[in-house]
This record gives structure tokens, C-alpha cells and sequence, in this order.
């Protein structure tokens, strides 16, 4: 029997575990799959031998306190690994602890195949993980066409044809229950993110802006993304609810089909919302001294991937002190007021779907890897 290992530390990556995991058992259902997850993981067959919870943490200065922990759970992995000897180990972003892992694995000589299934971007910064993933990875499967090319151009073996969400999101419908709920209204969606670091730094300034849009006559919607903790989930709804607000905890995508527009912190959501063809003013805080230490190591212009890939500022980037409550309302009313930038800034969101592939990215990564063991 074949045998797979698969680890996921977020939200994000749990999404794309769960979908991996379905279309290799549908391949083959023989095949055991277990290893760091979260729900989806498991609600697509695989078992979690960890929750994926254990590396939910993010910023510079939050990580250093949790190093002791980390290198416990590296060590555990390993020897979980070692001991079951799976056929492949499939590590799901999450870049620092999985880059660590795998140089563990090939030091105690694991013999099976590695692969980095959304591999770090290398192409922004710390472009030395390069021989990280030469050396220690057999195959990386990464999102977007642009990173392939890097990684080709850098000896990587990778391997591309579309984005996931390209696949996930082309039948997206709006359900009876938010029809009944927030239908008619002029939605727009509030995006706080799903990391307890995200809505720490975000959410106070999101009830800020809504607060203001509120009185221009639109319906403030905050999104609480399903994958998020019970305990996290519980303390959003009660604040967004305190604040005086909506919120919707259903999926964060049929939120922002049915808004005018979407504010929200940087990440997945952005492309998300390209692919909607939406509009997003994208926010990002966080302490000065992480912001200070990131400036001087990221190497693109934007963070945010729909600019990234059109190599225009389709979506305004609001960072750290410029994440104010009256900024986000003013890039939304220059969007929504004026005919002229919406119909520029739609066509760029266009432009964008197209380089996004075609195909279903999790059925190409599960054969990709079947083919490899």
C-alpha cells in the first residue's frame, strides 16, 4: 500500500491539503494519507496526526518566543516520518518550518520523495532558499506561472498548468440563505483574515471604515472564514456583532460575488477576488520594527498577487500606517464613483484571470505526484 505524508500549517494550506487529498483518492482510494492537517485534510480522507493549528503563527517577533515548540514539532515529524517511511512527504506552504523539515529528512536520510506544494517565493525575497529546494526537494509544484519560470530558470524541478482557484472558483452562487439575508443590499465585503496575527492588527481599523461606509448608504458585511478556530471565530462574530455590524460565516467567496467591492488583509483573498472580478483595497499592519525588517528584505514593488501578475497597481496597497479607516473608504469611492476607473481597473482584473491557467490545479498536483512515486 502507498503511503503519503502530507503537512499543512494554515488555513490556506489546509484548503489546498483537503483538495490534494481528493483527487489523489480518487486516482487511488488505496493509497493512506495522514500527517499535519486541519478539517479539510481530514474531510477529504486524510488522518491528522497533527492539527495544523500548531503553526499558526506569523510576524517576526511572534515566531521567536515559539522556536523551543517548533523544533519539538520538527523533531516529532521527522521521526514519524522515519518511522512510517511513506512513499512521499508533501509539505504545503508554510516555508520556514517546511524548508527545516525537508533538510531534516535527507539529513536522516529519508529515501522517499519531497515535494513543495506552494513552494516559498523565492522570486521576492530570500532568494538563497533557491538551493534549499535544488537539494532537498524532487519536485515543487508552485501557483502561479511566473514562480515556475523562476524556479526552472534556478534548476528547480517544478511543474505548472494552472491556480487552484481558477477550478474552485468558476461556478461560485449565491445561496438562499444570503439572499435572505443581505439581498438588495449594496454589500461591500470586509476581509479581517483568518490568522488570529490578521485580526489582531486589522479589525479595529476594517470596523473603522465600515462605520464610515455605513453612512454612505452601504452594507458593511464582515467575513468570518470558515477554516478559522472555534475560540477565534466566536471572538470575531462578538466584536464584529458589539461594533454593530454583519458578518458571514459562510464561504468568504459567495460574500465577495455578491458585493460591489471588497477591503481586506493581503493574501489568498486578493486573487480570490481577481478571479471574482471584484475590486479590493488591500491592507496590511503590523508592529514597525517587523515592517522595517521586511523593507529591507522583500524585493518586489507590490505584495499584492493580482499586481504582481498585470504589473499595474489594479488594487491599492495600504501598509501599515497608510491602513487607515479613511484611506480604504476613499480608494473604494475612487473605484465605485468614477465609470472611467472602474472600467480600467475591471479590464486589468481580466487580464490578470487569463494568466491564471486553466485546468484543475489540484487534479495536476495529485497526478503530478502519483506519476513521481
Amino acid at each position: 500500500m502507498k503511503k503519503i505524508f502530507v503537512s499543512c500549517g494554515e488555513v490556506s494550506g489546509d484548503i489546498y491539503a483537503g483538495d490534494f487529498i481528493k483527487e489523489i483518492l480518487k486516482i487511488n482510494p488505496e493509497i493512506k494519507i495522514s500527517g499535519m492537517l486541519g478539517p479539510n485534510g481530514e474531510k477529504n480522507g486524510g488522518q491528522a496526526l497533527w492539527s495544523y493549528e500548531e503553526l499558526k503563527l506569523m510576524g517576526i517577533l511572534e515566531i521567536i518566543p515559539a522556536i523551543p515548540k517548533i523544533l519539538k514539532l520538527k523533531r516529532d515529524i521527522t521521526n514519524e516520518i522515519l518511522k512510517s517511511n511513506p512513499d512521499a512527504v508533501v509539505l504545503i506552504d508554510s516555508p520556514d518550518f517546511h524548508l527545516m523539515l525537508a533538510k531534516s529528512l535527507r539529513k536522516k536520510n529519508y529515501s522517499g520523495k519531497i515535494i513543495s506544494l506552494i513552494p516559498p517565493t523565492v522570486w521576492a525575497w530570500r532568494a538563497g532558499r533557491v538551493k534549499n529546494l535544488k537539494r532537498d526537494f524532487d519536485l515543487c509544484l508552485p501557483l502561479f506561472y511566473f514562480e515556475h519560470k523562476f524556479l526552472i530558470n534556478h534548476g528547480v524541478n517544478s511543474k505548472w498548468k494552472a491556480h487552484p482557484l481558477v477550478h474552485d472558483l468558476k461556478d461560485v452562487k449565491i445561496s438562499e440563505e444570503f439572499s435572505k439575508r443581505f439581498g438588495g443590499s449594496k454589500i461591500i465585503a470586509l476581509m479581517p483574515g483568518s490568522r488570529h496575527y490578521d485580526i489582531k492588527f486589522h479589525l479595529e481599523i476594517l470596523i473603522g471604515a465600515a462605520k464610515s461606509l455605513r453612512e454612505k448608504n452601504y452594507l458593511p458585511v464582515f467575513s468570518i472564514a470558515p477554516g478559522l478556530s472555534e475560540n477565534l471565530a466566536e471572538e470575531l462574530k462578538e466584536r464584529v456583532k458589539n461594533s454593530g455590524f454583519e458578518f458571514w460565516d459562510g464561504e468568504g467567496r459567495e460574500l465577495m460575488s455578491a458585493s460591489l467591492a471588497v477591503a481586506g488583509v493581503s493574501g489568498t483573498v486578493a486573487v480570490e477576488a481577481m478571479l471574482l472580478n471584484r475590486f479590493m483595497v488591500v491592507i496590511y499592519n503590523m508592529k514597525k520594527i517587523n515592517y522595517a525588517i521586511l523593507k529591507h528584505l522583500v524585493h518586489v514593488k507590490n505584495i499584492s498577487v493580482p499586481n504582481l501578475l498585470t504589473e499595474k497597481q489594479v488594487y491599492p496597497e495600504l501598509l501599515c500606517e497608510k491602513a487607515t479607516p479613511e484611506n480604504i473608504v476613499s480608494e473604494l469611492e475612487n473605484y465605485l464613483n468614477s465609470p472611467e476607473q472602474k472600467n480600467l481597473i475591471d479590464s486589468s482584473l481580466r487580464e490578470g484571470v487569463k494568466l491564471m491557467g486553466g485546468c484543475n490545479a489540484a487534479e495536476f498536483w495529485a497526478q503530478s505526484v502519483i506519476n513521481l512515486i
